[in-house]
């Protein structure tokens, strides 16, 4: 069927709050639906029907709206300042088109209905009789049960009663008048047909019948539905019947919203076809689970140029995404299980099954989950698993929703090398979490999202930070972004250099979590809170609540006098003794990791405030092209974290040139870090260089550092890369 000849016009009431989604920072229209807010879905598929003018009615929250409408052509804003019904929204909307002098076919819709294109082309005709005066969708009450009761007797509407009057009529045993007759609430009530809320009218008529509407109803708001019975106490109503269901879509609970994105999922040959590099996994998938819809998520690894072993603590890193990445495609299931396979048959497959929330979804609430016997039990049955990352970044997400997360059978395939300092292991969690929060059209914020990442990631033992996470979800092509933490945010980003470029050396030396140094990596996070813990106790007028606010509470010498006042290092026994109050909270930390006998405070600490200070400096010298700057912070960032770090700060330095003894490194890291800064050309190490001198420091490192070890080449250039995402 062709679209109408005659310009169309649609009002789209989207200024309802939606309160049935719960609290949000958007619209309920502006609901993502497999990718595309739910709004711009229906101006595209309205647009092809035959309109070509929108007004759309905002109110709660408006400016969400307008942003996801950001660069739609053939868009008016009527604004409701008050919620008083549809009827009044929509004479909000008629008054903007009136404004501009229109005066032809106008479609009025809900802004949480994705109508097909075919029944935008036939409601736009009146439905095969284009000279009535209003045509009104139905459908059966099977499929829309708290729908308003449209009464129909050949063919034609008579009337719509709102579900809430049919409601009271039934409770005071009240008769319903409607269009000139009286029928019993039951009668009523049993009508077969429900209002779509979908409805096409003459502008001039529609602006006649909105006078005539009263407010005398349940609810006592001016109902768009009562025009129904006025245009048919004056001639016809053509009724449109819905007879299938994605001819119009709706919601009105996130969990309706996950059912309706279904509808636009394609099927994997579709995203083989568009991601030719992804074909082995798609692939894999296909002869896995068969050629089910599917969506492609992606989780890149990640550089941390500046600001390691703090984001924890409240400090900030400067990263970049590199093109290396764990993809995931994911079909959902109508179960709550998650099912995995991997292209790499070294991992082999698996399943679990999310269940439902437990303990609420605050994070005291899910540290205290994470100490349950049977959590612990089921840690250790499955300890070294690549599923336990998948785990915890299911499980945590679990944890905070109000309603049950579908389950999903994914194929997995990954190019980031394992445990090489590109967080392999968090890729893991990010994908996961993209694949989840594709699936169950979840539409969390970037601060949401990278929050429950990096708690998810607690699951396998660690006590980490979610800098990774963040790196991976934030970064973007071409630059370096700022990101804080404690809160969350992003911060300043700024073009890479276009003079440099950063080599990535595997040492080819494994340190996996799972697997043993979680008990050292929780050691020194319990080595920083211990810190801030005893330096609160020592400096009571300080106002400190995050261990970064040491780094600014004073100056350099007052900081370091701070420091120097705690003991360097210390013995558990001695933390109970000077910390007598904090006995609970002393013995949770304990628990995360085995008694090192002494935890260096100062070396730590020293370490934590002076990375601090050389992050928060990063992006005003790479904004500047400070290179060489920038390049001394990080070779002081490797000598704080060397294996043997010796705490250094010489009388009349910055903070931020002091190093301290985090001690995360490795001897062969330290070997190769030492040849890179003796090497012409290199700026800094995690291995910054001038650009011209790439393929000498490539060479150099190949001979002086794999071959003579014995080992396989595995050093590569990297560009700064987006971010997670996800293709549908």
């Amino acid at each position: 069927m062709k679209s109408p000849t005659i310009p169309a016009a649609a009002i789209l009431l989207c200024a309802g709050k939606g309160t049935r989604m719960g609290e949000t920072d958007r619209s309920k229209v502006c609901y993502d639906c497999a990718g595309v807010p739910v709004i711009r879905r229906i101006v595209a598929n309205m647009r092809k029907g035959g309109v070509s003018r929108f007004v759309i009615v905002v109110g709660h929250r408006a400016e969400s709206v307008m942003t996801a409408l950001d660069g739609e052509r053939g868009i008016l804003y009527a604004y409701q300042k008050e919620q008083k019904g549809t009827g009044h929204a929509t004479a909000c909307g008629l008054r903007a088109l009136q404004d501009i002098g229109y005066s032809g076919p106008v479609i009025v819709s809900m802004g949480d209905k994705i109508v097909s294109v075919e029944t935008v082309r036939r409601i736009l005709d009146g439905a095969g009789n284009p000279n009535v005066l209003c045509t009104c969708g139905v459908q059966r009450r099977e499929d829309h049960p708290n729908g308003g009761h449209v009464m129909v007797e050949d063919g034609k509407a008579l009337g719509i009663v709102e579900y809430a009057d049919v409601k009271r009529a039934l409770s005071e045993h009240r008769t319903i008048p409607l269009s000139g007759r009286t029928y019993q609430a039951e009668e009523v009530a049993a009508t077969p047909w429900v209002n779509t809320a979908l409805y096409r009218f003459d502008a001039a008529a529609l602006a006649e019948a909105l006078d005539n509407c009263g407010s005398d109803n349940a609810q006592g708001e001016i109902y768009l539905t009562d025009t129904i019975e006025y245009f048919a106490q004056k001639g016809e109503v053509s009724v449109y019947r819905v007879e299938r269901p994605d001819e119009l879509l709706t919601y009105s609970t996130k969990v309706e919203l996950r059912n309706m994105s279904r509808h636009f999922l394609r099927p994997a040959h579709e995203l083989l076809a568009d991601h030719p590099e992804s074909a082995e996994v798609i692939q894999r998938f296909i002869e896995r689970y068969g050629d089910r819809k599917a969506v492609l998520a992606r989780a890149p690894g990640r550089v941390n140029l500046m600001g390691r072993h703090i984001e924890h603590r409240g400090g900030s890193v400067n990263v970049m995404a590199v093109e290396a990445a764990t993809v995931f495609v994911a079909s959902p299931r109508e179960d709550d299980v998650i099912h995995l396979a991997n292209v790499d048959s070294a991992y082999p497959e698996g399943e679990f099954v999310l269940g439902s929330a437990a303990g609420g979804g605050t994070t005291q609430d899910w540290l205290r989950w994470l100490a349950q016997a049977d959590v612990r039990h089921e840690l250790e049955n499955n300890r070294g698993s690549w599923i336990n990352y998948v785990k915890g970044a299911a499980y945590r997400f679990r944890n905070v929703l109000d309603f049950k997360l579908c389950g999903m059978d994914v194929m997995v395939s990954g190019t980031i090398p394992v445990a090489a300092g590109l967080s392999s292991s968090s890729s893991l969690v990010v994908a996961t979490a993209e694949a989840l929060s594709a699936l169950n059209c979840l539409n969390m914020t970037d601060r949401q999202f990278v929050d429950l990442c990096g708690e998810g990631e607690w699951f396998v033992g660690s006590r980490g930070g979610a800098g990774d996470h963040a790196a991976m979800r934030c970064s973007r092509a071409g630059r370096i972004t700022h990101l804080n933490f404690k809160p969350f945010s992003i911060g300043q980003s700024v073009p890479f250099p276009s003079d440099c470029a950063v080599i990535v050396a595997d040492s080819l030396e494994q340190s996996k979590k799972s697997e043993g140094s979680r008990d050292k990596f929780n050691a020194r996070v319990a080595a920083y809170e211990f810190a801030l813990m005893l330096i609160k106790r020592l400096f009571p007028d300080k106002t400190l609540v995050e261990f970064r606010d040491l780094a600014t509470c004073g100056t350099y010498e007052q900081v370091m006098a701070m420091l120097s006042a705690m003991p360097p290092k210390i013995t558990r026994r001695a933390l109970l003794a000077m910390l007598p109050e904090s006995h609970d909270r002393l013995s949770e930390i304990f628990a995360t990791h085995a008694d090192p006998g002494e935890y260096d405070l100062y070396g730590t600490a020293l370490f934590g405030v002076s990375e601090i200070a050389r992050a928060a400096l990063a992006p005003a010298l790479l904004a500047k092209g400070d290179l060489k700057a920038f390049g001394r912070m990080m070779k002081i960032s490797h000598d704080g974290d060397r294996v043997s770090g010796i705490p250094f700060a010489g009388k009349g330095t910055t903070l931020a040139e002091a190093c301290g003894a985090y001690t995360c490194s490795t001897p062969r890291i330290d070997s190769l870090c030492d040849l890179m800064n003796a090497t012409e050309g290199v700026l800094g190490v995690l291995i910054l260089v001038e650009k011209e001198k790439t393929d000498a420091v490539m060479d150099r490192l190949n001979r002086e550092f794999y071959d003579r070890l014995g080992l396989p080449h595995a050093a590569f250039v990297c560009r700064p890369s987006n971010g997670s995402c996800v293709f549908y």
